[in-house]
Formats: structure tokens, sequence, C-alpha cells
């Protein structure tokens, strides 16, 4: 039965915050939403095509099986993100995430899959609905876990260290929280104030700072977005202040979705090489942003004084998230061109995409 809950969408931080409006925070007032019942709302799920061909609940052929189970919660999205189907605003299809279909499922259906025998870990994607957040959230961690015994990682938006500590008391190992754009200049039109969203640039980092504070260093993860109109050393930057935060940084390459605000196109297959060697020396390899050499205009010119460094694994041109995740095909289609390999790559794929990151920071 249909009823109105009354709750106040979770703060970011104490609204006497003396950082003022660069604080990310949520208004302080109550909305009032009318929602079903908690027991209603945890009926329904969506699960990516992907799982569900994987799962056995739907009929497929999957050249590269996921590894981890993705399930995306909550009813909609009340955040405007410039980029994404899920907005408010998007006119695009709501049943896609980036260029993934994701069909719904009754929860019984999903928590009865042999979801143990085919996948090595649980990503819940979730929408920011506050009342799902706040009503269903915990207990579907703890329902899921409880069914599966896979250790689950929980995308969300930035909430507060009240619910953080919440999440990882019902059962969540890791937390991902994305910052998505590299540029505080760009942030706002694209992810904050300027498209509707309560979230700052500063404030976002704060967040992730104190999931890393709730969670522990390396079980907090972010994403960022290649392609929004950042520059490398912005995007360089980012990543290097995500591991000495203790956050592991994802990459993913900007796919334009028809009814969404951004538009315009994915980056350059060679840029993202690049950006891609770029992570794996700042994560794997102990480098610094100041290891990295720029134009005036913020463009790769050189690494370490030299170009792109002998002996890059085929590893670093794949999907790398949280452990066990390869989210195939998210950014590209399997024909290409691939953007993050979903498998191992082969030698000759590995040759051909050093050789392209090679070509982006000799082009200059």
């Amino acid at each position: 039965m249909n009823s109105t809950h009354i709750f106040r969408i979770p703060s970011l931080g104490d609204p006497t915050d003396p950082r003022g409006p660069d604080a990310c925070r949520y208004p302080s007032q109550p909305i009032y939403l009318p929602y079903c019942h908690s027991g209603v709302l945890m009926k329904g799920v969506r699960l990516s095509i992907g799982t569900a061909i994987a799962a056995g609940l739907r009929e497929g052929i999957l050249p590269d099986p996921p590894t981890t189970a993705y399930v995306m919660v909550g009813n909609e999205c009340i955040n405007n993100c410039a980029f994404c189907s899920q907005a408010r605003g998007s006119e695009g299809e709501k049943d896609r995430l980036s260029r993934v279909i994701w069909p719904h499922f009754e929860l019984q259906e999903v928590l009865a899959a042999p979801l143990s025998e085919r996948f090595q870990r649980i990503c819940l994607q979730c929408l920011m609905d506050p009342a799902y957040i706040s009503l269903v959230l915990p207990d579907l961690i703890e329902e899921l876990s409880s069914a599966s015994g896979l250790p689950i990682s929980v995308s969300i938006s930035p909430v507060s260290s009240d619910n953080l500590s919440e999440l990882k008391g019902r059962g969540a190992e890791r937390v991902g929280i994305a910052l998505d754009c590299a540029s505080r200049e760009l942030f706002p039109g694209i992810k904050g104030r300027g498209v509707g969203n309560p979230y700052t640039f500063d404030g976002c980092w704060e967040a992730l700072d104190r999931a890393v504070r709730v969670f522990g260093k390396g079980r907090v993860s972010t994403h960022l977005i290649a392609g929004l109109g950042e520059t490398d050393r912005e995007l360089i930057e980012a990543l290097a202040k995500c591991v000495e935060m203790g956050v592991l940084p994802s990459l993913f390459s900007y796919t334009p979705l028809k009814g969404t605000a951004l538009g315009g196109s994915s980056p350059p297959l060679p840029r993202y090489r690049a950006m891609q060697v770029s992570r794996h020396l700042i994560v794997e390899g102990g480098w610094g942003s100041g290891d990295f050499q720029f134009d005036g205009s913020g463009r790769l010119i050189g690494m370490d004084e030299g170009g792109i460094p002998s002996g890059i694994p085929g590893k670093v041109f794949m999907t790398i998230g949280c452990p066990d995740c390869n989210r195939p095909y998210y950014n590209e289609r399997p024909g290409g061109p691939i953007f993050n390999y979903p498998r191992p790559l082969t030698e000759d794929e590995r040759s051909q995409a050093v050789e392209e990151a090679k070509r982006y920071v000799r082009t200059r």
C-alpha cells in the first residue's frame, strides 16, 4: 500500500560547516515523497543485460561474461548529471546506463539465481533515490550477502558518514563514489550546481575522504571519465590525488548517449591509451603528477622526461575497478574500438594499445 514517507535527504556535513557553499551537501530541509513501504520497494531491481544472461535469467550469448553481478537499485534518480541517461532531465532511454540495457527483475528471482556459481562479486549501482537509500538499501545489502555469500560493492552518490557506516555494518565490503569529472572548472556544468545538482568539486573530494575514514584505505573507489573536456594535467592530477588519499581510481571513456544534455563524442583512442598508461604508472608504479610533463594547455607531452616506458603490461588496458570487475562493453560495442578490454589482451592487442599511447605522446 502506498504511503508518504517523510525523511531528510542525507547531509554530507554539518549545516554549520565553516566551508560554507563549497561544502557538498544536500538541502537540510525535509522533502515529502509518495513512496511504497520498503517491503514493496524491495521487490524490484534491475540487472545489466550481461548479468541477467550470465545468471540464467535471460537467454543470450556472451562473448565475455561479466565476473561481477551488476545490480541497479532505486526507482528514479533525482540527480541531473549531464552525461547520464538516468538523469532526471534526460530524454534518453531510462532502461540504459551508459550503453548497457538493464532489464527489471523481481528481487526473489535474483536471490534464487546461482549468483555464487556465476560471479565473484556483486556491485550495487545506486540511483540517487533518497527514499530507497534510506529505507531499502541496507536491508538489500544484507539479503544479497546472505543469499550469495559474495562480497558486496556499493556505488553511490555522496551520502553522510552515518549512511556509510550503516552500509558497512550491513555487509558492504567496498564503496564507490564517482567523481567523474576531473576538471574543477567544468564540474559545475557537468555534475554540479550548473545542472541542478547539489555537488561541488571540493565537496565530492571531501565525500571520498569521509568514505576512506569509514571503510579504510584501499576499500573506496571512484570513477573518472576521460573525454568530458578536461585536460590531461587535470585527469592525471586527479588520479594521483586519489592514490594519495587511499582511493582506487577507475578510468572510463566518455560515452555520448542520445537524449542526454552533454552530447559530444568519445575521446580519441590514442589519448585514452595514454591516460590508461598514466593511471597504471600512478597506481602501480608509485608515480606522482610531477613525473609527467605537460605543455601550456595541459596536454601530456612526456613521462619522466621521456616517452611511454617499456614493459607496459596488457592489463593496463583492461577494465580496472573493484576486485573481480570486468564490466564488459560499458564504453564500447563488442566490435570495437575497445576502450576497456573485459578480458586479457592478446600480444598483438597489447602491442597495438601501447603504440597508440606512444603515438599520442609523440604527436605534439
